[in-house]
């Protein structure tokens, strides 16, 4: 820090410290400084993006499991054999519930 210490305030607002040797010397690490800062940001925003996006999927994911699972109950009710047979009174037909048990063919 010696180095700044050669640097007044007249020049650093004039921009003779740009001139000075030792930045001269420093530019590719500056230059590189500023490169690693630069990505350092970027790749925080780019893993802010990624988290929001992954907590959207997640709650569309929830909102898939929800409509499955209401859908899965409704089609469980009206599959059931008594709302079949319910349905099919109300609606006059012919058919008639089997009071025969099913046979397994082997």
């Amino acid at each position: 820090m010696w180095v700044m210490s050669k640097f007044s305030f007249k020049d650093i607002l004039s921009g003779n410290v740009l001139s000075h040797d030792w930045l001269k010397k420093q530019y590719k690490l500056i230059l590189l400084i500023s490169v690693l800062v630069f990505l350092h940001i970027y790749s925080d925003y780019q893993s802010q993006r990624q988290q929001k996006q992954l907590s959207d999927l997640r709650k569309e994911l929830l909102d898939v499991q929800m409509t499955h699972l209401t859908i899965s109950a409704e089609l469980t009710e009206k599959t059931r054999q008594s709302s079949v047979a319910r349905l099919l009174k109300a609606n006059g037909s012919k058919l008639k519930e089997s009071n025969t048990p099913a046979i397994r063919i082997d």
